[in-house]
C-alpha cells in the first residue's frame, strides 16, 4: 500500500511539474508576441512622425484630397489634424521611443516629439492583428499666454458673430415695416377700377335780353309827325301819310 501511494505521489508531482513548465512557456510566448507588437508599434509610429513631418503643404493637400476621394476618414482625419498643427511646429528636430499599451480596441502608441518651435505628442492607434489603422492625431504642446491668446480670439470670434447676427435680424425686423406699404400696394394694384363719376350738367345759358319796344299810343305824336313831313314838302295837308313806325335815335345835333 504504501509503495502503491508512493507511486501515486510520485504521478501527481510529475504532472503539477508538466503542467508548471507549460505556463511557463506559455507566459513567455506572450511576452515575446507583447514584445513583438510593442517594436512592430514603434516602428510604425518613427515612420509615420517622418512621413508626416517631411510633407509640405501641397503634398497635405494632395493627400488630403486622395483620402477624402478614397472615403479613407481614418486618414483624412489624420491629414487634417496635421495641416491645422503643421505651421506651429516648424521642422523636426528629434523624437524619443513612442510608448505602446494596449486598449480596448488595438494598440496606442504615443510619441513625443520636438520640433523647431515647440514639442507634440503624436497618437497612433492599429487593431490587434495590425492590418487597419484606426487613427492618427497631433497635440502640440502650447504655453499658457498662446492657450489664452487663443482662448480671447475664439472668445472675440464668437462674441462677433453673435453681434453679427443680432445686427442682422433687427435690420430684417426692422424692413417689416415695408412689407405692410407693399402689401397695400399691391391691393390698390389689384382692386376694380372705380366707376367714373357722372359728368356734371353745363350751366344754363342766360338768354339774350331782348330790349322790348315799349309801344305807347303815340297818336297825337304821329299826327304831329305827320303834319311836319308834309310841311317840309310843301303840303298843305298830311292826308296819303302814314307813319308805320317810330324809333329813338341818338341826340344830335341838327342842322
Amino acid at each position: 500500500m504504501k509503495n502503491i501511494k508512493r507511486i501515486w505521489l510520485a504521478l501527481c508531482m510529475s504532472l503539477c511539474l508538466f503542467a508548471l513548465t507549460a505556463c511557463s512557456g506559455a507566459n513567455d510566448a506572450a511576452v515575446e508576441l507583447e514584445a513583438e507588437a510593442v517594436s512592430n508599434m514603434q516602428m510604425l509610429a518613427e515612420n509615420y512622425i517622418n512621413a508626416f513631418s517631411e510633407m509640405t503643404a501641397e503634398d497635405v493637400a494632395t493627400q488630403l484630397a486622395s483620402a477624402t476621394k478614397s472615403k479613407d476618414y481614418t486618414m483624412q482625419t489624420a491629414f487634417k489634424s496635421w495641416e491645422s498643427v503643421m505651421g506651429d511646429l516648424g521642422a523636426l528636430v528629434s523624437y524619443e521611443t513612442a510608448t505602446v499599451t494596449l486598449g480596448d480596441e488595438g494598440y496606442i502608441a504615443r510619441m513625443n516629439a520636438v520640433y523647431e518651435q515647440r514639442n507634440m505628442e503624436m497618437t497612433l492607434m492599429v487593431d490587434e492583428e495590425f492590418t487597419e489603422i484606426q487613427g492618427i492625431s497631433f497635440s502640440p504642446e502650447y504655453t499658457t499666454g498662446e492657450k489664452m491668446t487663443k482662448a480671447g480670439m475664439n472668445t472675440l470670434m464668437g462674441m462677433g458673430v453673435v453681434f453679427v447676427v443680432l445686427i442682422f435680424i433687427a435690420w430684417v425686423i426692422d424692413l417689416f415695416k415695408y412689407i405692410s406699404v407693399f402689401e397695400n400696394k399691391l391691393k390698390a394694384k389689384n382692386a376694380p377700377a372705380p366707376a367714373p363719376a357722372p359728368a356734371a350738367a353745363p350751366a344754363p345759358v342766360a338768354a339774350p335780353v331782348v330790349e322790348e319796344e315799349e309801344y305807347v299810343d303815340d297818336t297825337e305824336l304821329i299826327s304831329v309827325i305827320a303834319a311836319a313831313i308834309a310841311a317840309s314838302e310843301g303840303k298843305t295837308s298830311a292826308n296819303g301819310l302814314v307813319v308805320r313806325s317810330i324809333k329813338r335815335v341818338p341826340n344830335r345835333s341838327w342842322k
